[in-house]
This record gives structure tokens, C-alpha cells and sequence, in this order.
């Protein structure tokens, strides 16, 4: 058997040319204010799913209290590296009914996976849009902690208005079967 053969003209596959992206919001409608469970469904459709190249976006905004009054540059605040996974108990993958991953307490299992993971010069790069720059302190201070200084500028004071983000946090972030799925889904 030929498992590695040096002579064989290596395969192209240039089968997929672009990506299109599609949004689906939560059937539970945009007020995600109130606990309870968040689902997206994504109806059988006719187009392929590349799961491993998927992401979430989690669009908000910082706010001192429910008059949505905004922090001021100077204020001592920011949300905590790896952010939006810390707002779930538990997060499921499904195609079909049948449960792909499962992942309970997916702010602290992903934080371990990413510091593990991510090289350091993730966060210099594609990291900060998923919130992800690492503490480089004990306290809650951008003199005495790099990583919550560059994201509290990330989420206070480089907005316009301040408070508001954006962030995409890749399904591989999250779920490890995409690191190991390359594959494209069809019809599921």
C-alpha cells in the first residue's frame, strides 16, 4: 500500500470557490435579556453548511445601568477575556435531532481550550474580536493588567458609541469535533 507516494501529481480540489454567509437569528427573538434557552434553527435547506468555518456574532452594549447610560473612557470596566461564552450554562451542536457536541460551563471549558490552543500572539491578531486577550495581572486595573486594558479600550473607548461591540466567535472556539471535521454538510 501506498501511503505516501512522492511521485504522484498531488490533487487540486478548487470544487468551492467562495463562501456565503447567511444570519439566522434566534427564534426567540432579539430580547435575549431575560434567562432561558437560545436556539437557532436552521431549516433543511438547499445549500451546503461548512461547520468548522461558522461562527456566532454577539452584537450589544455596555451600559451603567438600565437607562443605558454609557461609561466614560476613564471608567475602570470591560467584560472578562472570553466574554460571550461565559453567558451560557450549556451549548449544543445538532444536525437533524441527533446531538453532535454537547459543552457545559463553555466559559471556562473554552478559556482552558484557548490558553492551551492559541498561540500568545493570537490576541494581537483575530483574537480581540472574540474578546480574547489574556489577563497580564491579578487586578482589575489597565496599569497593573495589560489584557484588561486593551480590552477595556476595545469595548469603552474606541466605540463609537462607547459600550457597543461586536464580536464572531468561530464554532471551533467552541466545539472541538470542528477542529477535527473539515468536511461540508449538505441537507442536514
Amino acid at each position: 500500500m501506498d501511503v505516501l507516494n512522492i511521485t504522484q501529481k498531488p490533487e487540486i480540489d478548487e470544487s468551492i470557490e467562495e463562501y456565503e454567509y447567511h444570519s439566522y437569528e434566534p427564534i426567540t427573538g432579539t430580547d435575549l435579556n431575560r434567562p432561558g434557552e437560545i436556539r437557532i434553527n436552521i431549516e433543511t435547506q438547499d445549500l451546503f453548511t461548512h461547520p468548522s468555518e461558522s461562527y456566532l456574532v454577539f452584537n450589544g452594549k455596555l451600559v451603567k445601568n438600565a437607562n443605558d447610560a454609557v461609561y466614560a473612557d476613564a471608567d475602570i470596566i470591560t467584560l472578562t477575556n472570553n466574554a460571550m461564552m461565559h453567558l451560557f450554562s450549556n451549548i449544543k451542536y445538532q444536525l437533524s435531532g441527533q446531538e453532535i457536541e454537547s459543552l457545559f460551563h463553555p466559559g471556562q471549558a473554552t478559556t482552558m481550550l484557548g490558553l492551551l490552543k492559541f498561540p500568545d500572539d493570537f490576541q494581537k491578531s483575530t483574537g480581540l474580536n472574540k474578546l480574547w486577550y489574556k489577563d497580564a495581572g491579578t487586578t482589575a486595573h489597565p496599569k497593573n493588567n495589560v489584557g484588561f486594558g486593551i480590552r477595556q479600550q476595545y469595548i469603552i473607548q474606541k466605540p463609537d458609541p462607547n459600550g457597543t461591540f461586536s464580536l464572531r466567535v468561530p464554532l471551533k472556539h467552541i466545539f472541538v469535533f470542528c477542529d477535527d471535521y473539515e468536511k461540508v454538510v449538505y441537507g442536514f
